[in-house]
C-alpha cells in the first residue's frame, strides 16, 4: 500500500509537470510562425543603420504593405494574439518587430526609427536582425519564408555594412 502511494504521489507530480510544461509551451508563441493570409498585401522590410552623431547608431526600418503598431489597448485573450489583425483602412497587417543583436533579442520596435547605444555592439562584426511579427509576437511568413532583414556591420572596416540580407526586401533602394 505504501509503494502504491508514491507511485501516486509520483505519478501525480509527472503529470502536473508535464502540464505545467504544456501550458508554458502553449504560451511561448513568440518562435512560431504565421502565414500571411492570401489576400492581404505581403509586407516588406528592409533596414539602415547609420552611426549616431552622438553615440550609438540609428536604425532605420523601411516597411511597406505594413502597420507598425502598438498592441490595442486593453487586455487581449491568446485567440486575438494569435490572430491576424490588419489596418481596415489599408487592408495591412499589423503588428510590430523583434529586434536582435548577435542573436539576443533585444526589443520591440513600434515605430520607424530608434536609437541602438554602442553598448549593444561589440567590436568588430555584429549582426543586426529585425523580424516582423503579429500581436501576439509570431513571426509572419510568406509560403514559408520569415519576413526578416538582417546586417552586418564591423565598426572595424571602411565599408561599414559588409552584407545584407533581406527575406522581402522593400522597393525603395538602399544606399548603404
Amino acid at each position: 500500500m505504501r509503494y502504491f502511494k508514491y507511485a501516486l504521489i509520483l505519478t501525480t507530480a509527472a503529470l502536473l509537470s508535464f502540464k505545467l510544461f504544456a501550458q508554458q509551451e502553449m504560451m511561448d508563441h513568440s518562435h512560431m510562425p504565421i502565414a500571411v493570409p492570401n489576400d492581404t498585401p505581403i509586407p516588406a522590410l528592409s533596414l539602415k543603420l547609420l552611426k549616431d552623431s552622438m553615440s550609438g547608431y540609428n536604425l532605420i526600418l523601411d516597411t511597406q504593405n505594413y502597420d507598425l503598431s502598438v498592441p490595442p489597448e486593453g487586455a487581449m485573450n491568446m485567440q486575438q494574439m494569435m490572430s491576424v489583425t490588419t489596418n481596415d483602412d489599408t487592408g495591412f497587417l499589423q503588428g510590430h518587430a523583434h529586434l536582435y543583436i548577435n542573436g539576443i533579442k533585444i526589443q520591440r520596435i513600434y515605430g520607424q526609427a530608434l536609437h541602438l547605444p554602442a553598448n549593444l555592439f561589440k567590436s568588430g562584426i555584429n549582426t543586426v536582425s529585425v523580424t516582423l511579427n503579429n500581436h501576439g509576437h509570431m513571426y509572419w511568413t510568406v509560403q514559408g519564408k520569415k519576413i526578416v532583414a538582417t546586417l552586418y556591420v564591423n565598426d572595424q572596416s571602411k565599408e561599414f555594412i559588409t552584407y545584407r540580407f533581406e527575406s522581402f526586401p522593400s522597393k525603395v533602394e538602399n544606399t548603404h
